[in-house]
């Protein structure tokens, strides 16, 4: 990232150069504060499931970094593509979860429309666990450059 922004030729490809710096810095801080926030609220509970995001979040802010400094390994790119979509399938997965525990906390899975909706509010939240996936898409978007 830096790398090409140094060896970028026109104030555009600065910019957008700087833009996906930026954009790559945000991921990396919005990973390492959601790991924080799920600490602080008490999500690592004895179940591997609720332990997940913390562990997607060591690689992901590793590859991130790396990928900041270093274009140049080319692996590195491919691991962090990679980090990228299983970030983007947590997120998802951790969504879809959410929905069924407050759906059996609620007397039961029922996914006609009305009381599935019910539970989307219910007392996990639902779009909180889309943040990964939100992350992972942005993650995405940086990597790739416009030639």
């Amino acid at each position: 990232m830096i790398a090409a922004f140094r060896t970028a030729t026109t104030n555009t490809a600065r910019a957008l150069e700087l833009v996906r710096m930026a954009l790559m810095f945000l991921v990396a801080g919005g990973m390492l504060g959601y790991a924080l926030e799920l600490y602080v609220i008490g999500h690592w509970l004895p179940s591997f499931q609720s332990q997940i995001p913390f562990y997607v979040t060591i690689p992901g802010v590793l590859f991130i970094t790396w990928t900041y400094f270093d274009r140049t390994t080319p692996w590195v790119r491919v691991a962090y593509i990679a980090t990228m979509w299983v970030l983007i399938a947590t997120g998802v997965a951790g969504a879809y979860f959410h929905w069924v525990w407050n759906m059996q906390d609620g007397g039961g899975i029922n996914w006609s429309f009305s009381p599935a909706m019910e539970e989307f509010h219910g007392f996990r939240p639902v779009l909180a666990a889309l943040a990964y996936t939100n992350m992972g898409v942005t993650g995405l978007a940086c990597i790739f450059r416009a030639r």
